[in-house]
């Protein structure tokens, strides 16, 4: 009876021991390998991502496409490229803001269905458009993608009150920081698998992996449906 006591207990203990190691990778930012790719605003929010990427032990690649719409990432090569080459574990989506102002809305649904589509199985969390002094109001864009990504995926940007540089249109990186910050608050909130633990310290360097610039238009997928 001891011996089958004792058994019991070694049993326990090794169940113990492999949830709790299970639960420890779930939240081991060090096996992290965490995409950002957007438009003209990762310059100051993927910015603030590499801090958060150095204070919890990610990698973080970021891939810029100035002047990008939902339109230029869905139908051409470039996220799929990325996907494959970068193989991340979480991806992070900033894109929308040039989207404003357009009435297209069910053909930039069937955009962001395709970007979800690429992204497949991979966790995500999509970042929406900033407002814009010159759109008076948004025609529904910022809905559209939320039906599209999930509310559980979106996070609302149009309602904040951010300072821009002197375009009148980009944050500041100071504003972008903040930005961020609240993202990673309802990050971590909504339980997304990344540990996003405040930065303390100073900002780092930083500098995309990749940029393209507005008059770049890609290599248009073969099978594209547009």
């Amino acid at each position: 009876m001891m011996k089958s006591l004792l058994a019991g207990l070694i049993a326990l203990c090794a169940t113990f021991a492999t949830a709790q190691e299970s639960d420890t990778n779930k939240n081991d930012s060090t096996r992290q390998r965490v995409l950002i790719f957007g438009d003209s605003t990762l310059d100051g929010v993927a910015r603030r991502f590499a801090d958060y990427a150095k204070e919890n032990g990610f990698s973080l690649y970021s891939s810029v496409w100035y002047g990008a719409s939902v339109n230029d990432w869905a139908w051409t090569t470039e996220l799929p490229r990325l996907m494959k080459s970068v193989n991340p574990t979480f991806v992070i989506i900033s894109l929308g803001t040039n989207d404003l102002g357009y009435n297209d809305l069910s053909a930039r649904a069937k955009a962001v269905r395709e970007i979800v589509h690429e992204v497949g199985n991979v966790p995500f969390v999509w970042i929406g458009p900033i407002s814009l002094k010159v759109i008076k109001k948004d025609p529904g864009v910022v809905a559209m993608i939320r039906e599209n990504v999930g509310a559980n995926r979106f996070y609302d940007s149009y309602p904040l009150k951010l300072a821009r540089m002197g375009d009148g249109i980009h944050p500041t990186f100071a504003a972008s920081a903040t930005w961020v910050d609240g993202v990673a608050r309802w990050m971590t909130c909504s339980h997304q698998p990344l540990l996003l633990n405040k930065p303390m310290g100073k900002a780092q360097s930083f500098k995309h992996n990749e940029r393209r610039t507005q008059k770049y238009k890609g290599k248009r997928k073969s099978s594209s449906t547009e």
